[in-house]
């Protein structure tokens, strides 16, 4: 009888541990989708007078320098960047968010610059 309620406090407490954890990952899932949503986009420009990389976006328009590390596939980009400040910004580009042509000459900038 004493083992049946020992099992019985036992169970429910470990019902409410997983509603809880259920109800956490419930909201931390609607956040990321509200983030989402709510993302502005960016607009990357190159300047090759200056040899400079011009950001526009939710934090106004920052001056940035591409540092030597480029990551480039056919289907994905990530360009390294430093600020004036000297922090890094990491620039995630996949072949689905602009056009075949843009894509293609960025990749063919970023590897002839590699060379």
């Amino acid at each position: 009888m004493m083992t049946a309620v020992i099992l019985l406090v036992i169970l429910s407490i470990l019902f409410w541990l997983k509603v809880i954890a259920i109800a956490g990952i419930m909201i931390c899932l609607v956040r990321i989708i509200a983030l989402w949503r709510n993302a502005e986009s960016q607009l990357l420009r190159f300047n090759p007078e200056t040899d400079c990389w011009q950001l526009s976006g939710p934090r106004g328009l920052q001056e940035l320098r591409l540092k030597p590390d480029q990551f480039v596939t056919s289907r994905l980009v990530i360009m390294h960047f430093e600020t004036s400040q000297k922090s890094v910004i990491r620039c995630f580009i996949t072949r689905d968010v602009v056009n075949a042509a843009d894509h293609h000459r960025l990749r063919a900038l970023l590897m002839a610059r590699s060379h």
